[in-house]
């Protein structure tokens, strides 16, 4: 490993690691060597740098609103705190979301997971003492981790997938090589899309586990990388491959939780993200925001979309007055952080296959086929006795049916909402406008609107001249 590098400052990101050689020291102090094997799987088992999501991109979508009552509660206790402001100026799609000069602290711990990933690219295959078998493993973890970050970063920062232009739109800096010398610029969002395909692929067959259960979850597997596969496939808009790969991580995983089950589980006791078996790859929120005053307050359009006997609706969601001890009353938030005792989980997961599975045979015709995979879906969702399937009279009935299951179940999960806008834009169908309003501030996101790129915090260009920032 080199060990002149991981106290680093990122051209782009000034992100602050330990140095490698602090953290040689302080993890493996008179039981490792810089240069072993074992060392990258100490690297790797440090899962607090990996698992993690980008928590802001779920703020900026149609299915948050925060109605005014709320806004005056935040604006008469909070309105002044810069610790809120970037949820506040999230919500209101500004061109700023942070204070000139801030970090945006969440992509430097993003980047930071990045920086450690590529560590151990570049270098596992050349360490000593380790089996082959060992180091193309350990590279495999890294890959995956690695593609994660970079399809969450693309697809907030860059601009959504469309085959005809993706060779010319801007994505995001791809670093690959754990360098702090580098001249950071963007890549092209079809160099990322290639690059996490490839790193996906090559993870696959590097002899990953099939399965990561328990305290492991934060490991990638082989199921991870597809469905990870799946998820980026689905967003390029190539449903067969999207398809193939759903299918083969859900031959690997396909266990639902039945909220039936859980109708009576008192707060803080459901299913940890160690616990729940529908989880493949844990990816942490880095804020809850299940907590007062940062809700994520539901729209009424998406909370019309649930019937009222879907158990989402009455046990992960909850009336504003009791989320926010009555300080505000209109409406109803998300509360599954109450539930677990953990921020949301923006990993893939056994619905989110299920629903990949289900929109891919939507789009090619399957309409038996679709239904039966949001039905296998949706019967974990509902009482035994108040279950009905789902049925579709063409293909067009089963796609609208299935995206609004999928909005249902993977509401307020790192991000989903707010690709799916960008992506379904390109579908004259499913394109949409839709504003936000925060007391007398309006704002409206069309379709195709630069604004569905995040800005990029100001203090990166410090040390970063030549990154474009977003229109």
């Amino acid at each position: 490993m080199k060990r002149n590098y991981i106290y680093i400052v990122l051209s782009l990101i000034i992100t602050t690691l330990t140095s490698c050689d602090d953290y040689v020291d302080i993890k493996t102090e008179g039981m490792l060597f810089p240069e072993e094997t074992e060392n990258y799987r100490f690297l790797l088992n440090n899962t607090s740098i990996y698992d993690k999501s980008y928590s802001l991109v779920d703020i900026a979508s149609d299915d948050i609103i925060i109605r005014d009552d709320h806004a005056n509660y935040f604006e008469n206790n909070y309105g002044t705190s810069a610790y809120y402001r970037p949820y506040k100026e999230t919500y209101k799609l500004a061109d700023s979301i942070y204070f000139t000069g801030e970090p945006d602290y969440e992509i430097n711990t993003i980047y930071s997971g990045l920086y450690a990933a590529n560590v151990v690219i570049t270098e596992v295959l050349d360490s000593k003492n380790g089996t082959e078998e060992e180091k193309v493993a350990l590279q495999g973890e890294a890959l995956v981790h690695r593609a994660y970050i970079f399809f969450s970063l693309v697809n907030i920062f860059g601009k959504a997938y469309d085959a005809t232009t993706a060779t010319t739109d801007l994505g995001i800096p791809m670093l690959t090589e754990p360098t702090v010398d580098a001249d950071i610029t963007r890549a092209t969002v079809q160099e990322v899309y290639d690059q996490i395909i490839n790193d996906l692929n090559t993870a696959i067959i590097s002899g990953l586990p099939a399965t990561r259960t328990g305290t492991e979850v934060g490991f990638p597997s082989q199921a991870s990388a597809y469905a990870l596969l799946a998820r980026t496939y689905l967003y390029m808009h190539n449903y067969e491959e999207a398809l193939i790969n759903a299918n083969a991580a859900l031959e690997l995983q396909n266990t639902l939780l039945n909220l039936e089950d859980y109708e009576n589980t008192p707060d803080y006791s459901w299913p940890r993200r160690i616990q729940n078996p529908e989880l493949i790859l844990s990816k942490t929120s880095t804020n809850s925001y299940g907590f007062s005053p940062t809700l994520l307050s539901l729209s009424d359009e998406l909370l019309n979309l649930f019937d009222l006997n879907d158990l989402r609706y009455q046990l992960y969601t909850r009336s504003n007055s009791d989320m926010s001890y009555s300080a505000f009353t209109e409406g109803r938030s998300l509360c599954v952080a109450l539930l677990t005792g953990e921020a949301r989980n923006a990993g893939p997961t056994v619905p989110e296959m299920l629903l990949i599975q289900a929109e891919c045979m939507a789009r090619m015709g399957n309409i038996s086929g679709a239904m039966n995979s949001v039905n296998t879906l949706r019967q974990a969702r509902f009482r035994a006795e108040e279950y009905v399937a789902l049925t579709a009279t063409n293909n067009e009935d089963a796609l609208v049916k299935v995206l609004e299951e999928r909005r249902r179940e993977l509401m307020g999960k790192g991000g989903f909402r707010w690709f799916d806008l960008k992506r379904l834009n390109k579908d004259n169908r499913f394109a949409k406008s839709f504003s936000h309003s925060y007391l007398d501030y309006t704002v409206t996101l069309e379709p195709g609107s630069d604004r569905y790129q995040f800005p990029f915090a100001s203090n990166l260009f410090i040390n970063a001249p030549n990154l474009e920032q977003n229109p």
